[in-house]
């Protein structure tokens, strides 16, 4: 966590300094994003189950190039995205040379099950601005992995060697840290599409999350809304 709010705390700290050494003139050209979104998990093995609202977060400063006189631009820049996959699973070993997921037994009270994986993004985008102040994107980012953990909330149990559950009905809260076997890169396809600040965004990451033979091929699609005041 607190190598999350660092980064987005530079962000912010890269923004106001860009601000204050350049003229305003390139002060427009610089965005500042916020937004929120639910994932898609595909390629959940058959027996498992993820929420239907696995809510997420993205924040993001881009530089705006505008192509001479037109509505079209060019944009760069850096981000930070949070992703979440809330489930009726969890992994036993995040250290395993491969990753599984087990089904939580149907006798156990639990509040939550998640994985949660954070990405350093560099997002590119071309993008049209019209004079009616309506805005579309299409696209592409890369990010590197800069946190994988789980968590997990409910009754503490054990599984015997024969299936059988052991629960004592005691509520813990368990987070490990450095899931291992996640993929370092992850690349994708992006869309946006709105009017003045508020925008309809989307992801399509087109890596797994998983190394190849290291766990189930998972990937995300991101449906959400970004605020862009600048």
């Amino acid at each position: 966590m607190k190598r999350i709010l660092l980064s987005v705390v530079g962000i912010f700290i890269i923004g106001s300094v860009f601000s204050q050494i350049v003229n305003e003139s390139t002060i427009r050209k610089f965005n500042i994003g916020v937004g929120m979104s639910t994932d898609i998990w595909q390629g959940l093995p058959p027996d498992m189950k993820a929420r239907t609202i696995n809510q997420g977060a993205q924040v993001f400063g881009m530089y705006n190039y505008r192509v001479k006189e037109s509505s079209i631009y060019l944009a760069g820049g850096i981000g930070i995205g949070m992703h979440n996959m809330y489930s009726d699973n969890y992994i036993a070993d995040v250290r395993a040379d491969s990753i599984s997921f087990l089904k939580i037994p149907g006798d156990v009270d639990y509040k939550k099950s998640k994985l949660a994986l954070t990405y350093i993004d560099v997002p590119l985008e071309f993008r049209i601005k019209t004079d009616k102040h309506f805005r579309i994107a299409f696209g592409f980012k890369f990010g590197f992995l800069i946190d994988a953990h789980t968590k997990y909330k409910g009754n503490r149990f054990t599984i015997a060697d024969d299936g059988t559950t052991e629960t004592d009905r005691v509520n813990v809260k368990v987070k490990s840290k450095d899931v291992k076997q996640v993929e370092t890169w992850r690349y994708g396809p992006t869309f946006r599409i709105g009017y003045k600040w508020f925008n309809l965004t989307v992801y399509y990451q087109l890596s797994k999350v998983f190394k190849v033979d290291k766990g189930p091929q998972l990937y995300p699609i991101s449906i959400g809304l970004a605020v862009i005041p600048f």
